[in-house]
């Protein structure tokens, strides 16, 4: 698959400037494009990249009929999930629906209609997918991995889940952390705290993100109360005009308890909305981040992005 970078918006800090970028992935046969997907990461708003789309993921994207993009946002903690991950989002989705065919049509001779727009996300990024529901013109469809909704829950906000692995030596002391705050201007990108090596906590970023998590604290210092309603996908649920969702959720979840698609899901039925839900029955967070297309755990996955193809009238598949 070839891929093409573009910058999106551009945000000045002073002297300094953050460019945020978009990753276009192209089908080999790029006659067969009728729709353009945009991803979002995850990373609980504060570490991740546009990087973290999967391979699989492309070219399950790629070969239904999709190209596939993936972006960039502020993280937080030194500027607001407000004021970066979901502002930079919403620009990433309307550069991706005005200009981005022009671009495609320019430089690779793809047409694509870019109303012909889905949007999918892991974690935070799957709340982000769906709160682009709220635009003028919404997505076709949307796939929400395991994504952050109904942030008010105290499933959130109290200090009892357990996500480090046992054994993990102690975490770093309170001021390594808060230097995290040192950060300015917010970057695009900074490496999850659990790689493929196991837990890392090196750096401030990585270790504000797990202790926060741990402690409840996640949201106190990235969301304002005033702000949950912009930023929660939960107030959108209830409109009878959301877009057809298919939500993958693993029951094994820690970070996002598997409740919150299930609610989602019941809530758009009961609207009259076309959801599906498909819970992966032991899948822990970030399940499907390795996955090859040929492994049998990838079919939620691919079935989610089928349900994306027939809102764009690209599959056959429901």
């Amino acid at each position: 698959m070839a891929s093409v970078n573009y910058v999106f918006k551009a945000v000045k800090y002073g002297a300094q400037k953050v460019n945020l970028t978009a990753t276009v992935h192209l089908p080999k046969d790029t006659s067969s494009v009728k729709g353009i997907a945009l991803y979002f990461h995850g990373g609980g708003y504060v570490v991740g990249s546009r990087a973290m789309l999967p391979a699989a993921h492309i070219d399950a994207l790629n070969e239904g009929g999709f190209v596939a993009v993936s972006s960039d946002y502020r993280l937080s903690p030194t500027i607001s999930v407000l004021d970066g991950p979901v502002a930079d989002s919403v620009a990433a989705y309307e550069w991706a629906q005005d200009e981005l065919p022009v671009l495609l049509e320019r430089e690779h001779d793809i047409r694509v209609n870019g109303k012909n727009i889905v949007t999918l996300g892991h974690s935070c990024g799957g709340g982000l997918a769906l709160l682009m529901a709220s635009r003028a013109h919404p997505p076709k469809a949307i796939l929400d991995l395991f994504g952050f909704k109904y942030l008010r829950d105290p499933f959130y906000h109290t200090g009892s889940r357990t996500i480090l692995p046992p054994g993990t030596p102690p975490l770093p002391s309170a001021e390594f952390i808060e230097r995290v705050f040192e950060e300015t201007p917010p970057p695009t990108a900074a490496l999850p705290p659990f790689g493929p090596n196991g837990l890392d906590l090196c750096t401030p970023r990585q270790a504000y993100l797990i202790t926060s998590v741990g402690k409840g604290t996640q949201f106190d210092k990235i969301i304002a109360e005033d702000e949950y309603d912009y930023v929660d996908p939960e107030k959108l649920l209830k409109r009878p005009d959301f877009p057809p969702t298919f939500f993958v959720q693993g029951t094994a979840d820690v970070v996002v308890d598997a409740k919150f698609a299930q609610w989602a899901h019941a809530e758009l039925h009961k609207n009259g909305v076309q959801a599906k839900l498909y819970l992966v029955e032991g899948g822990t967070h970030g399940f499907d981040a390795r996955l090859n297309r040929d492994d049998a755990a990838f079919e939620p996955i691919q079935k989610g992005i089928d349900f994306l193809a027939y809102h764009v009238g690209v599959g056959v598949g429901k």
